[in-house]
């Protein structure tokens, strides 16, 4: 004992406890402060990030709002809880940090290969370090043969009059697409269970995925899993007579995927489940996002509509390009990009030093919304985008090395729909069409919250 009276020391090891605590999530509370980049106030144990972790703002709607509290500015500072966040407003920086000095920012900072949930722990989205490397290689030489062509989608639109749920009617043409180009042509439960399972915002789920995304340590020591666990029976046998795996042996996927050491723990079918994962969660969902966002803004604006059907109708794709670049820079399926410095990194215009695992987000909706680029930014003018662009301020699909792998697969797909929707019917809004677009946070990506009723008005010839 320091002292004889019991009170005493209880009381000195309390004041002690508690000054090591205050002093371990207060640590960087200072760190933009000295490297004089403009910051919020932190408050303990939330950082500047209280609004966030308490449900007051999204994490878009916070990156948004930093964005927009600086405009002046090419970087800001926050807080998340107790980790530095450099929030990087310059396009020019962006590019500079995501693309050329790449080596520095190639992480995401999850480190989830480990988990024991096998969606995650072979899925490029979540891998760092020489796994990314082998398993981008994989992945783009599978989506190489996945190309998408002009099909005819009217098994899937048969039957459509008047007014429906947008995301029912776009799930159906989804689930025909993603089943022909993974799976089988006479078997879509797969990709309807996954899909079903992706989209699950139960309260434990959030829960989950919220410490997938913050506290991936704990993800993992925990043994958690935030989709639907291992393969059911009737996955692994749809699995075992897929195009997607008979892909992965023949383009030798799975062996640029998993270094040999790895192997041992995972076998191919667990690997195509992870990938096929991946695809549903990176690839269809973010799809349904655009398009439902898309078909809102056209049933919003006849003119625009008209415009794109005769275009499409003359075989001319220009403008439904521009149109679906404009829904791209209003809805980019990741509005908030992050990554974790690996190492030490001075940012080479000024004096700005960031120390490694200090993260960055990068507030891609934000950029796209503002007026420094883009007239009458919350307008929705796809002539925008048939006039000259600066393609360095627009980024829906990312930045650099670590850029969407499935970008022209996914505009292929988002162009086809839109296509065959067009061509056979006017889209209007109804009397339970929303006002405004019900947009919120999911994973790492954006989604539409809410049923959208539109009405489809089947074209005449």
């Amino acid at each position: 004992m320091f002292f004889e009276s019991f009170l005493l020391n209880l009381t000195v090891i309390i004041v002690l406890v508690v000054a090591l605590i205050f002093d371990y999530v207060t640590k960087f509370f200072s760190y933009w402060y000295i490297r004089h980049i403009p910051y919020k106030t932190c408050v303990p144990f939330f950082g500047s990030d209280y609004h966030r972790v308490l449900g007051i703002r999204s994490n878009t709607d916070e990156v948004n709002k930093f964005y927009n509290d600086y405009p002046k500015e090419k970087f800001a500072g926050a807080v998340k809880s107790r980790i530095p966040d450099l929030i990087v407003r310059d396009p020019e920086a962006v590019k500079r940090m995501l693309s050329t000095d790449f080596a520095n920012f190639h992480s995401r900072g999850l480190g989830l290969d480990k988990s024991q949930d096998v969606c995650l722990r072979n899925n490029l989205f979540y891998a760092d370090g020489e796994k990314w490397t082998l398993l981008r290689q994989g992945v783009e030489s599978l989506v190489k043969d996945m190309e998408w062509g002009k099909r005819d989608l009217n098994e899937c639109l048969s039957g459509t009059n008047g007014d429906v749920i947008v995301q029912h009617l776009l799930s159906k043409v989804l689930d025909f697409i993603f089943r022909d180009l993974l799976v089988d042509d006479t078997d879509a439960a797969v990709i309807t269970s996954l899909t079903s399972a992706a989209q699950n915002r139960s309260l434990a789920g959030k829960f989950k995925t919220y410490l997938k995304n913050v506290f991936p340590s704990l993800y993992e020591l925990f043994g958690l899993k935030t989709l639907v666990g291992e393969p059911s029976k009737e996955t692994v046998r749809a699995l075992q007579h897929s195009k997607l795996l008979e892909k992965i042996k023949s383009g030798s996927v799975f062996q640029m995927g998993i270094k040999e050491k790895d192997r041992r723990n995972t076998n191919e079918t667990d690997f195509a489940f992870s990938t096929l994962a991946m695809f549903v969660n990176e690839g269809y969902i973010p799809c349904l996002y655009l398009l439902t966002s898309m078909f809102y803004d056209l049933a919003k604006h006849p003119e625009v509509q008209k415009k794109v059907r005769q275009s499409v109708s003359n075989n001319d794709d220009k403008y439904l390009d521009a149109v679906i670049k404009e829904s791209l820079r209003l809805h980019p399926s990741y509005s908030v990009i992050s990554r974790q410095c690996v190492k030490m990194y001075q940012y080479p215009e000024n004096k700005l030093v960031i120390d490694k695992k200090i993260t960055l987000s990068i507030p891609v909706e934000a950029i796209h919304r503002d007026e420094t680029y883009y007239e009458k930014p919350t307008v929705f003018n796809p002539e925008r985008f048939l006039m000259n662009y600066d393609a360095n301020n627009y980024f829906p699909f990312g930045v650099g090395p670590r850029k969407c792998v499935g970008e022209n697969l996914a505009y292929q797909i988002i162009a086809d729909v839109a296509r065959n929707v067009l061509t056979h019917y006017e889209i209007q809004p109804c009397d339970r069409t929303p006002k405004s677009l019900p947009v919120s946070d999911f994973n790492f990506g954006r989604i539409v919250d809410q049923d959208i009723w539109l009405r489809f008005k089947p074209v005449t010839s």
